[in-house]
């Protein structure tokens, strides 16, 4: 009994220690099982802190991002500086191209009718008005398309799209019709000395011969005339109505004559009609008879006659101009004045 005693207390032990064992490989993989706990906290501490640095990491690429956008401010200036560059090329070719361009004397003649200006400026003052055909002679163009021009004795400037080289056709006529003309006076002068000096005419039929050698437009004054004037009188102001109206109707020739006459009456102005017809800047038209252009039709030298011995429809004007061609503050002037009446476009007025 004994014997199966001590087997039992023997198995008993070895019970207990094998649990014991158990026990402390129990409590080994339990510390097992802490190690790796904390292995795997430490991971994961470890990993929390790699996040961290991958946060530092991508404050650094805010950084790139500011040095881009650093490359990209940089790019700007070069291309402002680029930019500057090219407007200062083309403001030195703006330079180069606003030169003006001189001419010697070029004759140029008008396309239509046009304000020759005192500026190359489209607001400036009208100082004349050209007709169709007329010429002038340029001395320079200017880069903004304006001719620097004389006309008469009036220089200005004309819109250069209103002028060409081309010798109208009117122009190459009143030249031919002009030299006849002269050939005619001459010869006829040359007949009169020697009929003259061969059948020793009196001084009253060599002053008819004389006489039949000058132009056509020769109109003494005569008993019906309301002012006096002489024949070359008469002849500049029949140039000057072709040309100022010779476009436009009877009505408009009769005005124009009787502001030359009303001029001549008034205090205001020079008492003959040579005097009116030749003050500076008031009737441009009077080159013509100068350069012999634009001869007067015989409606044009009928209306003068008309005019002068007394036919008057102006209600004592004096002054007139086309708004179609004049502006600015030259027409405001005028605007300023007591109106009288309004005829082909041309405005009539007079100052009391």
């Amino acid at each position: 009994m004994l014997g199966s005693g001590a087997l039992c207390v023997l198995t008993i032990g070895t019970i207990s220690v094998c649990g014991l064992v158990g026990q402390v490989r129990d409590t080994d993989n339990s510390k097992e099982t802490k190690a790796a706990e904390v292995t795997t906290t430490t991971v994961t501490e470890r990993t929390e802190n790699t996040y961290t640095a991958l946060d530092t990491v991508n404050w650094r690429k805010a950084s790139i991002n500011e040095y881009e956008l650093a490359q990209t401010v940089s790019a700007t200036a070069e291309t402002e500086a680029a930019a500057s560059e090219t407007k200062k090329t083309e403001k030195t070719t703006t330079t180069t191209k606003a030169a003006d361009e001189k001419l010697d004397n070029v004759k140029l003649y008008a396309t239509d009718i046009v304000n020759l200006r005192a500026k190359a400026d489209k607001s400036s003052e009208v100082l004349a008005i050209l007709d169709k055909d007329d010429q002038v002679i340029a001395s320079r163009k200017t880069a903004d398309g304006w001719y620097a021009v004389k006309y008469g004795e009036t220089e200005g400037y004309v819109m250069a799209e209103f002028l060409t080289k081309t010798v109208p056709e009117s122009a190459k006529t009143e030249a031919v019709t002009t030299t006849t003309a002269k050939k005619t006076e001459t010869e006829a002068k040359t007949t009169t000395t020697k009929k003259t000096t061969a059948a020793a005419q009196t001084s009253k039929k060599t002053e008819t011969t004389t006489t039949t050698a000058k132009p056509k437009t020769e109109s003494g004054s005569s008993d019906k005339a309301v002012i006096s004037y002489t024949d070359e009188e008469f002849e500049m102001l029949c140039y000057v109505l072709q040309g100022e109206v010779g476009n436009c109707s009877e009505e408009s020739k009769i005005a124009v004559a009787n502001v030359v006459i009303n001029r001549v009456k008034s205090s205001q102005f020079p008492d003959t009609i040579e005097g009116v017809l030749t003050s500076p800047n008031q009737f441009t038209a009077i080159t013509n008879y100068y350069n012999h252009t634009k001869t007067p039709s015989q409606n044009t030298i009928d209306c003068a006659k008309r005019a002068l011995e007394g036919e008057d429809n102006t209600n004592g004007a004096i002054f007139y101009y086309a708004p179609k061609y004049c502006g600015g503050s030259t027409a405001a002037w005028f605007e300023t004045l007591n109106f009288c009446f309004e005829l082909d476009g041309q405005r009539y007025f007079k100052n009391w």
